[in-house]
């Protein structure tokens, strides 16, 4: 992992990031799983939920390019019935692998990886196949030296060197390592005995974050959500516990913008009988990633020459980036959609992910687009018998956070995490209300103009004239410092001849030279 060393002190020689990776990679993942003898065959399917779980990513050196290779775990909630009616869940998991080719040899690579679909195809009563197409963003972030070259200078000539330097911003990034948080503890059952979980879930908001010297600060909290069967029907606990940690992040220092953004890794649900009580108990892994942004003033040379040789310059164009804008933040959904399915009585449960899947920039607004996946669990309740049904929905939404930037090259980063959820039917809409969590990072690219050669030429020394007095009538637009260059002087030396307090030369008529 590159150092976040972004201090420049020789002006000759500094480092910059520039992002030269912006892509998004398709992968399929597709298993055929046997259930276990010990859950029920499968009469109805539901819904499959997926998420995703990176765990490692490797990046080889291949001449030119270099090639990637990442992976982790794809997650599945399988939500079906049994044959006699009752609601059940199984928990599954997949591997996945990916490689792609980058045409750049990138020192810090962010990969953000989502679901796009899930495909769930019954074959037998224990006979389950899942293909699933996973979206992956990768962005990588190569530190390149940017160095002067002059030639023919010694030691000597410096004295006779005058730069044109200019502070500007320049961005560094890097990834926060993981860090897994556990939680453990019991649900209110409501007075409710002889629960029977059937599934489980966690969400991690991270709603406050903020850099310390080494470290980065981040409150939220975590809600863990189990759906149980109880004698009386279907009962929903939730617990909610605040979240409140201190990553480590070596080299931060107060000042510095962070990203960061939490996932459910693990969750197990227990029962534990005491007496006629009965409890439940969660043991919960999540975990917490994320990334540290600097802006560090810059010194470049825009250009430089000789007052005692003439010279020859040559000049390069570079991508200069800074980071505008990193903010952990939220906003509600309100949408009403017609409803699929009139026979449901009672919503059970909302299987919910957000997804955001763009960023425009638009009078100085970044306005992120994107999708809530809402699958419905219901119940008809009929003649004392009850089915259990589902149906799919997918709500867009947009977003719009100012940037502070009416024009630029702009860039984005992201993330998106569920809050509270509710949802209700009336008449022949479904009613929905959703809390979203979005993490961003807004970025500025700039064109930029710098020395790159200089070469100083020692046979052609400039003559200048003890008793020549020059005149120089300034054009629109003129500068001293290119009056300077013309005329082998120096701004500091056109200042005193010509009694000026300032580099402007409005109103000025004529400058001696």
């Amino acid at each position: 992992m590159a150092e976040l060393k972004l201090g420049i002190e020789e002006k000759e020689e500094q480092k910059l990031q520039s992002l030269t990776t912006d892509i998004v990679v398709a992968s399929d993942v597709s298993e055929e799983f046997s259930l276990p003898d010990y859950v029920s065959e499968i009469r109805k399917l539901l819904c499959v939920r997926a998420q995703v779980l990176p765990e490692s990513k490797f990046i080889s050196d291949s001449g030119n390019s270099s090639n990637l290779e990442f992976g982790g775990v794809v997650t599945y909630l399988v939500i079906y019935t049994d044959d006699e009616g009752s609601l059940c869940a199984l928990p599954l998991t997949s591997n996945y692998e990916t490689s792609t080719t980058l045409a750049s040899h990138p020192t810090t690579v962010i990969i953000n990886t989502e679901v796009d679909s899930v495909q769930p195809r019954v074959n037998a009563p224990r006979k389950l196949t899942i293909k699933t197409r996973l979206k992956s963003r990768i962005m990588g972030w190569e530190e390149n030296e940017e160095k002067e070259r002059i030639e023919g200078k010694s030691t000597a000539d410096e004295m006779f060197m005058e730069r044109n330097i200019t502070e500007e911003k320049a961005l560094g990034i890097r990834q926060i390592s993981m860090q897994n948080i556990k939680a453990s503890g019991s649900f209110d059952t409501q007075g409710e005995a002889r629960l029977q979980p059937i599934w489980c879930d966690a969400k991690i908001i991270t709603s406050d974050v903020k850099v310390q010297n080494n470290s980065v600060s981040v409150r939220g909290e975590i809600t863990i959500k189990c759906i149980c069967k109880s004698q009386e029907g279907i009962v929903t606990l939730t617990k909610t516990e605040p979240l409140a940690e201190e990553m480590e992040a070596q080299g931060a220092m107060i000042g510095d913008m962070a990203r960061v953004s939490g996932r459910c890794v693990s969750l197990a649900i227990s029962n534990e009988q005491s007496g006629d009580s009965e409890k439940l108990f969660y043991d919960l892994t999540s975990e917490l990633e994320g990334e540290l942004i600097r802006n560090t003033e810059v010194a470049l040379t825009r250009d430089c020459y000789s007052t005692k040789n003439e010279t020859d310059e040559q000049y390069k164009v570079i991508d200069l980036y800074s980071c505008i804008k990193a903010q952990n933040t939220s906003f509600t959904i309100n949408e009403s959609v017609k409803r699929k399915n009139n026979e449901i009585n009672e919503i059970v449960d909302i299987i919910c992910d957000p997804v955001c899947e763009k960023a425009d920039f638009k009078n100085g607004k970044a306005i992120l687009s994107g999708k809530l996946n809402l699958t419905v669990i219901g119940k008809k309740e009929n003649d004392e018998e009850i089915e259990y049904l589902s149906e799919n929905y997918e709500i867009p939404y947009k977003y719009a956070c100012d940037t502070g930037k009416l024009m630029g090259d702009l860039i984005a980063m992201w993330d998106v995490a569920l809050g509270n959820l509710n949802a209700r039917y009336e008449g022949e809409k479904l009613l929905v209300n959703a809390e979203i969590y979005p993490s961003y990072e807004i970025m500025e690219k700039q064109k930029c103009q710098i020395l790159d050669t200089l070469v100083i030429n020692k046979d052609k020394e400039i003559k200048k004239e003890a008793s020549c007095v020059r005149v120089y009538f300034p054009k629109d637009g003129d500068t001293l410092w290119e009056i300077a260059k013309k005329y082998h002087t120096t701004v500091v030396a056109l200042k005193e001849k010509n009694n000026l307090n300032e580099s402007s030369l409005n109103g000025v008529k004529s400058v001696i030279v």
